[in-house]
């Protein structure tokens, strides 16, 4: 079991939707397969103005090869388990 968390950024360069995917270089692979199958956490970091902090779970269904990018990989979540906090959780006090 890996505790992952996936950090997302509103302004990020990344195509992700955090409710069916997440994109990530292949720098992070190794890392990213351990959260296959698993639950993660995303995370708004604090460098972002009015940071979301912690904001909703999801479950990892698989990482698979970017069809569209060379050397860029997605976790795919899996479909109904995005959960959205309502209210982010701050990462700090």
């Amino acid at each position: 079991m890996a505790f992952g968390i996936f950090i997302r950024r509103s302004d990020s360069i990344y195509d992700n939707i955090p409710s069916e995917r997440y994109q990530f270089p292949k720098q992070y692979l190794s890392r990213a397969q351990q959260s296959e199958g698993d639950w993660i956490i995303y995370l708004e970091p604090s460098k972002v103005k009015e940071t979301k902090g912690y904001f909703a779970v999801a479950k990892v269904q698989e990482i698979i090869p970017d069809p569209r990018k060379p050397d860029m990989f997605l976790a795919v979540i899996e479909p109904g388990t995005y959960l959205d906090f309502g209210d982010p959780v701050s990462f700090r006090d």
